[in-house]
């Protein structure tokens, strides 16, 4: 009895330690949410923004660990959001275990675009390794497998090399809502896992410092974008590449973004002529970098298979409060400061240049 009581003195100090830790960090990242938003609806958006990622790095970090049997998760959600977030696409994360192999078996569906992005975990040069739909066999009536990790193949292989921590499932879609979707499947095939080890004190100690660190890193990178964003209001710029290796994108994509900034009455106009792509959207933004609201239908993102277009081909997009009178009008609820973020998947030709313009609405 004597040995439990002992034993449970030393554990509950340890934890009360890792907790006290813990909960200081949150509450500096939930004052410091604050104190960053330019607004009165940023500043509850910033607090739901740290909720928000709290409930994805525990799920990450102690529900589904690296030594644990592999299962699917959503790093990103309708209700989880972060580095802008496409309302079309569906995420799909599982963490690996150094020197694991992994297969993914599946069926393509009808979405113009999926991915398998393997990442490590670091600030920079993210990527390991990645595969799009187009570089993999897939069967005839539409279903592959796709190994990942161990010895190389020649084909439907995704190497995680020494460092690989985690892969992404990306699927683009048309229409999330009633398009024909993939279907997914991970298993270990080495070597074979057993039960998942019970959580105890040592591992949670590390997770919750592993949380802090994670929330902190997330905060400080989304507010770095929108403050450099902020300073060339309503012109778009050019996504580089060791941006979207910190925020963990798709090297598929081309992303161009720009902080929207309105006087009463007014709207961004923009003009584009999109290339040939798998797919292409402009959507809204937050200040923390997530998608509006968009489980209702709210104009939030347009994509290449809803938009209207001008007679010569281009497509001309309105963003702002008020209704503009015009089709592709990106309704801002309200708001007359938000980030918009252009992203095209798999362009053919060289993109040119979106020209933004203010107008009066």
């Amino acid at each position: 009895m004597q040995g439990t009581e002992s034993t449970n003195a030393t554990n509950s100090a340890q934890l009360a330690e890792a907790w006290s830790a813990f909960t200081a960090r949150l509450e500096q990242l939930g004052l410091d949410a604050l104190a960053a938003s330019p607004n009165d609806a940023e500043r509850v958006d910033g607090l739901r923004f740290v909720l928000r990622q709290l409930a994805f790095r525990e799920e990450q970090f102690i529900e589904f660990p690296r030594t644990a049997r592999p299962e699917f998760f959503l790093p990103e959600s309708p209700t989880r959001k972060v580095f802008a977030d496409c309302p079309d696409t569906i995420y799909r994360q599982f963490s690996t275990a150094p020197g694991a192999e992994y297969r993914i078996t599946g069926t393509r569906g009808e979405s113009p675009y999926i991915s398998f992005t393997a990442y490590r975990a670091a600030l920079t040069d993210r990527v390991v390794d990645d595969l799009h739909d187009g570089e993999i066999d897939i069967d005839a009536d539409g279903s592959f497998v796709l190994h990942i990790g161990g010895p190389k193949r020649e084909r439907n292989w995704l190497d995680l090399g020494d460092e690989g921590a985690f892969v992404v499932v990306r699927e683009y879609t048309h229409d999330r809502v009633s398009g024909v979707q993939a279907t997914f499947e991970v298993e270990q095939t080495q070597p074979q896992p057993g039960h998942r080890d019970e959580l105890d004190a040592d591992r949670l100690t590390f997770a919750l410092g592993l949380l802090g660190w994670g929330l902190e890193f997330t905060n400080e990178s989304t507010l770095k974008l929108s403050n450099e964003l902020a300073l060339r209001p309503n012109q778009m710029n050019e996504a580089a590449a060791d941006l979207v290796s910190e925020m963990a994108g798709t090297p598929h994509n081309h992303y161009q973004l720009c902080a929207v900034v309105l006087e009463e009455h007014q709207a961004l106009e923009l003009t584009l002529e999109p290339p040939p792509c798998r797919y292409w959207s402009v959507h809204l933004n937050n200040w923390w970098l997530e998608s509006p609201e968009f489980r209702d239908g709210q104009s939030v993102c347009i994509n290449d298979s809803q938009v209207e277009r001008n007679a010569d081909g281009t497509v001309t997009i309105f963003v702002g409060p008020d209704d503009p009178g015009q089709p592709n009008w990106l309704d801002t609820k309200g708001r007359r400061e938000t980030i918009l973020l252009a992203r095209y998947l798999l362009p053919e030709n060289e993109l040119p240049p979106i020209v933004t313009s203010v107008v009066t609405i």
